[in-house]
Parts: C-alpha cells; structure tokens; sequence
C-alpha cells in the first residue's frame, strides 16, 4: 500500500509540476495514476491533503539523506557532501522542485506552514554548518554569511532546476564551499560589524525548535512507546495514566521543550524494563540527562 501510495503521489507532483494545483483535477491525478478517483481519497482525504503530505514527505526524505552524511573530523567536507547530494537530489526530483514554485502561490495555511517549516529548516542547516565550521569568530557576522550562503545556493538551483543548466554534480558541493569560503574569509577581514543581526530577522528563525526530522523521529519512537504499553502486565489504569504521560511527552517534546518537566515525565517510565530502550531514545533525541 506504501508504494502505491508513494507512485500516486509522484504522479500527481507531475501533473501539478506541469499544469499547476488549480488546473490539476483529482480525476486526472487518478487517471494518470491508472486507478479510480475513490481510490485516490481511500489514500488523501482531499487534493490539499495530497499537495500538503506531498511536500512534507518530500522534506522529509530529503533531511534525512543530508544527516546520513558522514565526514567525520571535516565539517567543511561535510557540508560540501550535503550539498552535492542536494543537487542530485534536485535532479532526481525535478517535479517536485517545479511543484514547489507551483504550489507556493497557493493561499492554503496548512501548506504555508509546511512551507514555513521548510524554511525554518533550512536556515538552521546553514547556521549549524556554518558555525561548526567557523565558530565564535563568525557570530557578528552570522545572519550576513546565512544570506549569502542562501543566495549562492538558490542562484545555483534556480539554473540548475528551472534553466536546466548541467552541473558537475561531483564537484559542485566542494566549488561552492569554497567561493562561500571567499565571501566569509573577505568578510570577516574587511568589515567591522554585520548589516544584519539576529534582532532583526523574524522570530520563527530564532526558535530551537525541533527540525522536521527530528520531530520526526521523536514520533517514531514516542509511537513505538505506546505500543509497549499495551504489552504491559499492569491494571488498565495504570496504562492510562502512561498513555497521559506519552501525550504529555508529544507536547512537551515537538513544541514547547522544557527539559525539566520532560525528565519529570520520562521518570513514569523506569519501572518497567521494556520501556527504558526508548526512554534512553527519546533523551537522545532531545539532548537531556535522565533523572
């Protein structure tokens, strides 16, 4: 059923890549997808439902082959490695890249959210490299170097995706990182103080939210917690009330983040040894000691 689901949402990225949302049916969609348009809602409750999931699988997937880079030592190598496969990435999915720009005129809040979050993402996978790579030295000039990092990065995807310009996709992550290293290098010697500062950009961009995969993950295995309750030789009750705590968790860990009522809660669990592999999981994930 996954990979059905999976072939009907490139489908239908396709058709909305080539024609637009508005001009693109769900009888279409499921013409094309060689299935009947009560098949296509048994998957999405409705053509915004598909637009929405579409994009977000998408970043997804894309997030998490970026963290499956490993270049242990060299961030600068690693960084280049991530941006390579960006780019092949964008190649192997030009329709979904052409359903971005289609679909972002769309006044849909849930999709602008989704969109918002890419963007949130985004700009905490440059802040997170470029600090690694260049420390305490850079944050006068932080927002600077994420703006032109952005810049160098969109100029190069716009030719790349839309003008259908061939990159040397080998070669293109470690070009890049070495004219940005230009641009930073020449900043940091040249000027005396940043044009802009982390006080003047949107709030959003300055949340340590959690990023689209780690939500991700903390779901992952805050459902597999759920499952093992069930296991639980316990009273129903007691159940229940582990049931509230996951709930609790969910809140705590994809929104608000207060790691003092989270080890309170992940505390519920240690009684039960069946549980202690995924509480140990979900501290991981949230980069908190356990009581």
């Amino acid at each position: 059923m996954l990979e059905k689901k999976k072939k009907l949402m490139e489908i239908g990225m396709k058709l909305i890549a080539e024609k637009g949302y508005h001009n693109t049916s769900v009888q279409e969609i499921a013409n094309k997808a060689g299935i009947s348009k009560g098949s296509f809602y048994s998957y999405f409750p409705s053509k915004k439902a598909f637009t929405i999931t579409t994009v977000k699988a998408f970043h997804i997937q894309v997030m998490e082959e970026l963290n499956q880079v490993d270049v242990k030592g060299d961030d600068k190598e690693r960084f280049a490695k991530q941006i390579a496969i960006l780019i092949k990435y964008m190649e192997q999915h030009k329709d979904h890249i052409m359903m971005y720009f289609r679909s972002n005129i769309l006044i849909i809040e849930e999709l602008d959210q989704q969109l918002t979050n890419v963007r949130v993402d985004h700009f905490h996978w440059l802040k997170d490299h470029l600090e690694k790579i260049y420390g305490e030295q850079l944050q006068p000039f932080l927002i600077d170097a994420i703006i032109q990092t952005e810049g160098l990065l969109h100029s190069y995807f716009h030719w790349f995706v839309l003008e259908n310009v061939d990159l040397d996709k080998e070669q293109a992550g470690e070009f890049i990182v070495r004219r940005l290293h230009d641009l930073i290098t020449g900043m940091l010697k040249r000027e005396s103080s940043g044009l802009v500062d982390m006080a003047q950009i949107p709030g959003i961009y300055k949340s340590t939210r959690r990023s689209t995969l780690e939500k991700q993950t903390l779901q992952k295995v805050l459902n597999a917690l759920k499952e093992k309750i069930v296991l639980l030789d316990v009273q129903q009750s007691k159940k229940e009330r582990l049931y509230e705590v996951v709930r609790l968790l969910e809140k705590e860990g994809l929104e608000d983040c207060n790691i003092v009522v989270i080890q309170g809660l992940l505390a519920h669990f240690y009684a039960y040894d069946i549980l202690i592999e995924d509480v140990s999981k979900i501290a991981t994930i949230l980069n908190i000691e356990l009581l």
